[in-house]
């Protein structure tokens, strides 16, 4: 029996096979933005910045893309400690707001590039990413705003794409900070009060 006592949409979840090449890997995410997801996880996890083609059939999804060495090459970006604060407005999305169920993910150059909604923390950066990608976008000239917590594992899904600095609302794990520093990437937690690496203005 399921009853209700407050008016919001449950959150979706569902289990996605992505299969990059030769390698297939199982997904618990909201079965949204699939192709976004399949070239996301691509660059972020296999480190392959060239995405030839993505089909999605039923709950598979499937990615033939290529490593190339001159691509990815990290740009410094800039920005101050104000600027990234305003940023974390553009994680108050209506998908979050009508179920507090999904994390939120946005590229941001000048202006947004691409946002996306998940339940997953490591499912939603890769469809922004992914999404960002299949749009044509110089990602390593962007920074990443996130929802939730900065792992290791998550700071290292952007160093793989390029991209270099997030900035997230919410805490740093100790193994993110250790992440950035060795491989100088740069990441800002407002709710730690932490800035890691030169490239953020405070």
């Amino acid at each position: 029996m399921i009853r209700r006592f407050r008016e919001l949409e449950i959150a979706r979840e569902a289990r996605v096979r992505v299969r990059v090449n030769d390698h297939l890997i199982e997904v618990d995410c909201t079965p949204d933005m699939l192709r976004e997801l399949g070239a996301g996880i691509a660059l972020t996890k296999f480190g392959l910045n060239v995405v030839r083609e993505v089909t999605v059939d039923g709950g598979e999804v499937r990615v033939t893309a290529k490593a190339d060495a001159r691509r990815g090459k990290r740009c410094r970006t800039e920005r101050s400690l104000k600027e990234l604060e305003s940023s974390l407005k553009l994680l108050d999305v209506e998908e979050y707001r009508k179920t507090r169920g999904y994390h939120i993910a946005v590229v941001v150059r000048d202006d947004v590039v691409a946002r996306s909604y998940d339940v997953s923390r490591h499912a939603v950066l890769a469809k922004a990413i992914g999404c960002a990608v299949l749009g044509g976008e110089d990602i390593e000239s962007c920074y990443v705003v996130f929802s939730g917590r900065l792992s290791k594992s998550v700071v290292e899904m952007c160093y793989n794409a390029g991209i270099p600095l997030i900035v997230s609302k919410a805490a740093i794990f100790d193994s993110a900070i250790d992440f950035c520093l060795k491989k100088g990437m740069s990441a800002v937690s407002f709710a730690s009060g932490v800035v890691v690496g030169d490239s953020v203005k405070l």
